[in-house]
């Protein structure tokens, strides 16, 4: 997977933690799956989205309907990792957030993570709201 020239790129830093690896002191796979939600929600936030507000004021939320995680190398215990998150698709059905895990320059595992939009008090399926894929796709 390669990030797509001129698009945003949101960059988060961080460590593995002891509780998010195995008795090998390598990475669970399922923590990886924590990574890029974390990567997601700091992408809308530099991006100057406030998701919090977008649930408290409109009773909307994003729902995870795909996950998609390809496995390179194991992390392990105390690596400090960088998360690449980007738009990978927008439109008015659904978001696809793509990320790479990095630790320094290698890649340790990609991911593709699809949300929809759903009304939280009945949980029913609604259109991405317009001011969400603006903020989310505006140039750099």
């Amino acid at each position: 997977m390669r990030i797509p020239e001129g698009w945003y790129v949101a960059k988060l830093g961080l460590r593995v933690g002891y509780a998010d690896t195995d008795r090998a002191q390598v990475v669970h796979h399922s923590t990886y799956l924590r990574y890029p939600e974390a990567a997601r929600v700091e992408y809308l936030r530099s991006r100057g989205f406030d998701f919090r507000a977008m649930e408290l004021e409109q009773g909307l939320s994003l729902a995870v309907v795909e996950a998609n995680v390809r496995y390179r190398a194991g992390a392990r215990f105390d690596d400090l990792l960088e998360l690449r998150t980007w738009i990978g698709e927008a439109n008015r059905a659904k978001l696809r957030f793509d990320s790479l895990v990095m630790r320094g320059e290698e890649l340790m595992t990609s991911a593709h993570i699809t949300v929809c939009c759903v009304k939280i008090p009945e949980a029913r399926l609604v259109s991405m709201p317009q001011a969400l894929i603006d903020y989310a796709t505006r140039p750099a």
